[in-house]
């Protein structure tokens, strides 16, 4: 017959094995009857538990401290004790204080930008830095991070760079001082764990990758960075940033990255509805883009969005006329332009109608073009009709 283990056998395996790590504090009786144990740690506040001696031995060790943890305490690891953050983004004090941040659990968040309620994994919310609300930006956490880190620097950027030798694909940044494209990729670029309907394969998504950067040097582009933005936090983004060529390129000993990592948790589409509201009366969305670094169309689709959730009042139409009028100030030959018997805005002359015509209207109109429709020689010009006053 076996012979049965002694108290001070238990605490010698125990010291053995874990060194200090964890302290026995009840009475050994057998191997399967729990025993009162303290996790000698800073991390879980010197976490006390009763577990059975075998599971011990085993590595069951603190439920606190494990990954994803197994035992959530208010004062220790909540939601409220370690990220309160994500309360922000539309998780309840409630839940906050019940749920730790890696928890499975599925819970009804409300949207503070749009009050839209959905119910969401937290851990998703954790990961993403994100509810993924239909009122959002659709800007992921690393790119707003990166594009805040390049307005600290002060230099001049494009973001969802699209030149036309990549056909319908494009680059997250392009800084066209240094010829330097930076891409920041996400976890779906590393391993299969990413997983989103209709989403391209780890083998696809790497293929596309490499094909990019191929084309980008193949067509004189000079610095080609890619950073490694497989986890959406601080620590994470800026040590890959540190650990780039952007850290040659640029000083980044003055970077703000708290600023950064409030500015990527932010809604740029409210950001732009709130300028847009506190704008001055000759500021137009050309200005607001290169305010945000951001292209004229994707402030007017921020502002239409916004319009429809109450967040701004907004019409293009409204707009573009305006800017006719305050182009067409004076001289000969102005020249009123319309679109579907709507006019858009009167100019000071074709010359200057052609010259506003890509940033107002998304297209080049030529000024001879523009002439002819005006004398009658031709009925319209690319949609849009023009005349003399």
């Amino acid at each position: 017959m076996t012979k049965a283990k002694t108290h001070r056998e238990f605490l010698e395996e125990v010291k053995n094995k874990f060194h200090g790590e964890y302290i026995v504090l009840g009475q050994y009786k057998n191997w399967k009857t729990k025993i009162l144990v303290r996790h000698n740690c800073d991390n879980c506040k010197k976490y006390e538990w009763e577990i059975a001696p075998t599971n011990l031995l085993k590595g069951y060790g603190c439920p606190i401290c494990s990954v994803p943890p197994q035992k959530t305490v208010l004062g220790i690891n909540t939601i409220w004790d370690t990220d309160r953050w994500m309360c922000d983004l539309g998780i309840s004090e409630e839940d906050s204080k019940k749920y730790s941040r890696g928890s499975g659990k599925k819970i009804t968040i409300t949207c503070p930008d749009c009050g839209k309620e959905k119910k969401i994994v937290i851990k998703e919310i954790y990961n993403r830095k994100s509810i993924s609300c239909s009122c959002g930006d659709g800007k992921s956490y690393p790119e707003k991070f990166v594009m805040n880190v390049l307005e600290q620097l002060n230099i001049n950027f494009e973001i969802e760079y699209k030149p036309k030798w990549i056909d319908n694909k494009r680059y997250d940044f392009y800084i066209k001082d240094f010829n330097c494209i930076v891409e920041t990729h996400g976890s779906q670029h590393y391993s299969r764990k990413f997983t989103i309907a209709k989403a391209r394969t780890l083998e696809e998504e790497q293929s596309n990758d490499k094909y990019k950067k191929e084309m980008a040097f193949k067509n004189g582009v000079k610095h080609y960075i890619e950073l490694d933005c497989r986890e959406s936090n601080l620590e994470w983004i800026k040590n890959s940033i540190l650990n780039s060529k952007l850290n040659e390129l640029f000083d980044l000993s003055k970077i703000n990255w708290n600023k950064c990592a409030e500015f990527a948790s932010k809604n740029i589409v409210k950001e732009v509805c709130e300028y847009w509201n506190n704008k001055i009366e000759e500021e137009g969305t050309v200005n607001i883009g290169k305010h945000f670094n951001i292209a004229r169309g994707t402030v007017v689709e921020y502002l239409n969005k916004g319009t429809k959730l109450g967040w701004c009042q907004y019409s293009g139409k409204e707009e573009l006329k305006k800017c006719g009028i305050n182009s067409g100030k004076a001289s000969s030959k102005k020249v009123e332009i319309f679109k579907d018997n709507q006019s858009l805005g009167i100019f000071n002359s074709c010359a200057e109608l052609s010259r506003q015509s890509e940033e107002l209207f998304e297209v080049k109109l030529l000024t001879s073009k523009i002439s002819l429709v005006c004398n009658n020689k031709k009925p319209q010009y690319k949609g849009f009709n023009f005349k003399y006053l």
